[in-house]
């Protein structure tokens, strides 16, 4: 979620890979041989076809109002706020004026809403895969669900050090725009530097969506039912404050009321009871099969003034995580500049060159791509990344084809 918070469990165990049986994500992948491949293996997975939670997987918390974020419920392990149904986790709001209980220090309060969140903590984290949570949202001024993951060092490093990615934000005032963020030591709310996309899922309340994260040393991809809406790049240079996201997270779901951003309009009490239905959670490693491709991109700047911070990689989605976008290298003896990048495969990005970087704006250096080879809104260059390494020829600044 979008602001810090306080890790309740101190003690760390060792981690497990936590695995049920390999099935496999088919993804109906052929090869030019007619052969089927899948991109994904299963690993683990909680289909929620039980009676009860399974707590050998998930721990059910216990917070008193207000514990972070200013939200207003109190997160209970009853059955009336976390159940299954039908299939589904159901991850249930109410409004109980007076509602008296105890957190897990055994502190007492009184919450006028309760709600559940639930963790995989100390239980079963990974680092690196793919994540698939299907899920339905709630409706309703001051709700506010998340999908989420955080370090596992948390106890030891703190928050954001530890590295947040949250893959699936939604707040009721703003329905239908989901969120997908990063929060770290160097890029986070606090500073005003947290890396966040956003795209717009008119069903998000009415329907289930598989929101999706594939998470790698070099990049982590957002997806909603299998379409990317936000992709940051690790340029990190090994920098641990701008991405620790090379050790174990653990998975979190939870419905908050109120707080900070969820409350930001009041909190409807006609909305009551509001529910988060999960139908499931599963994680993958990638296939034997495959592995991600590199790309090199090349720009030819014979006809710029290029300005002393270089040329860069820069708009569209490649680089929508990364301010200003990312650095290429100058060809010596030429006036080529390239980058290589390690992408996902069987995936497609939008893009641009700028010359020159300009730290305390987006406004200038773009170039100008014709119609001939623009695409979309901006005018954006577009790739496709198959499964081979490609170099991509090196192209005229704002143009469609080679310098002469």
């Amino acid at each position: 979620m979008r602001i810090a918070r306080i890790h309740l469990i101190l003690m760390i165990f060792p981690i497990m890979l936590g695995c049920t049986e390999d099935e496999e994500n088919n993804d109906g992948i052929i090869d030019q041989d007619g052969i089927e491949f899948t991109q994904w293996e299963q690993v683990w997975s909680d289909e929620f076809d039980g009676i009860i939670i399974d707590e050998s997987r998930w721990n059910k918390l216990r917070w008193r109002p207000g514990w972070v974020n200013n939200e207003q419920q109190a997160y209970t392990d009853r059955d009336t706020n976390l159940f299954l149904k039908d299939g589904n986790l159901v991850i249930q709001a109410l409004t109980e004026p007076g509602y008296y209980g105890t957190d897990y220090t055994g502190t007492a309060y009184n919450a006028d809403y309760t709600s559940g969140r639930m963790n995989t903590d100390d239980k079963v984290s990974w680092i690196y895969g793919r994540f698939d949570i299907r899920a339905k949202l709630p409706k309703g001024n001051g709700s506010w669900p998340a999908i989420w993951m955080l370090g596992e060092n948390i106890s030891s490093v703190g928050w954001p050090n530890c590295g947040e990615i949250d893959i699936m934000e939604h707040v009721g005032f703003d329905n239908g725009q989901i969120h997908g963020s990063v929060h770290t030591e160097d890029y986070n709310h606090a500073n005003n530097t947290q890396k966040s996309g956003t795209t717009f899922i008119e069903t998000a309340t009415d329907s289930f969506h598989i929101y999706s994260l594939e998470w790698s040393p070099t990049y982590l991809r957002y997806l909603i039912d299998n379409e990317s809406f936000f992709f940051i790049y690790n340029n990190s240079n090994g920098d641990v404050s701008k991405w620790p996201f090379d050790e174990p997270q653990y998975i979190i779901l939870n419905l908050a009321i109120g707080g900070d951003w969820g409350g930001g309009h009041g909190i409807d009490p006609s909305a009551f009871p509001m529910k988060m239905m999960v139908d499931y959670v599963r994680v993958h490693k990638m296939s034997k099969n495959f592995g991600n491709v590199e790309v090199t991109f090349q720009v030819d700047m014979q006809y710029e003034t290029v300005s002393g911070m270089g040329v860069w990689l820069s708009g569209g989605n490649i680089s929508s995580g990364q301010p200003g976008g990312l650095q290429m290298q100058p060809i010596p003896d030429s006036s080529i500049w390239k980058i290589t990048l390690t992408l996902p495969p069987n995936s497609s990005f939008t893009y641009k060159y700028r010359n020159g970087y300009y730290p305390n704006t987006w406004s200038g250096g773009w170039e100008s791509v014709p119609d001939d080879c623009g695409e979309v809104q901006y005018n954006d260059r577009t790739l496709s990344v198959g499964q081979l390494d490609t170099v991509i020829a090196a192209i005229c600044f704002s143009s469609c084809s080679e310098c002469d």
